[in-house]
């Protein structure tokens, strides 16, 4: 029976530590981002991205929106403790935490690759702020010009100051 127990540990550590790639975690990382972006607009701009470290209950993404990372899961609606277990969301699925696999190096991998996915998402949602921000005053400035141009001709109209 112990041999047993044993190769079913073993084959459970396995296939968790496949699930460690780069590819892996931005799916996770992507996947949570969509999420908090549905949950949460703006989330990526309250972020400091210098002191992202998700296996920090604190500096992890849910603890820099929301105080911890236990209360995040609460506030951000992954965690539901007056629902069917099913209601709830997993951190790990959404990149929020490692995939527990009871080998530290594997989990702190993860960690790292997770850690580099979420700066990704970061670096992409607020690259898309500043170009939407460019093209509003960019609108904003076309707007003005065809303000001051005349109907009829199309050209500037200059009025002499009184």
């Amino acid at each position: 029976m112990t041999s047993l127990l044993s190769s079913v540990v073993a084959w459970f550590r396995r296939r968790r530590t496949r699930q460690i790639t780069p590819a892996h975690a931005r799916r996770r990382a992507a996947r949570g981002a969509a999420y908090l972006d549905d949950a949460d607009p703006g989330w990526h701009r309250r972020l400091d991205t210098g002191a992202l470290a998700l296996e920090d209950g604190e500096s992890c993404i849910l603890g820099q929106l929301h105080g911890r990372f236990r209360a995040g899961l609460g506030r951000a609606r992954l965690f539901n403790v007056g629902s069917a277990p099913r209601a709830s969301l997993s951190p790990v699925a959404y990149g929020f935490h490692c995939v527990r696999t009871g080998d530290a190096d594997a989990e702190r991998r993860d960690y790292d690759l997770l850690n580099e996915a979420w700066h990704d998402e970061v670096h992409r949602r607020r690259q898309q702020d500043r170009r939407q921000q460019r093209r509003r005053r960019r609108d904003e400035r076309q707007a003005v010009a065809k303000d001051r141009q005349t109907p009829a001709t199309g050209r500037p109209s200059f009025q002499p100051k009184r």
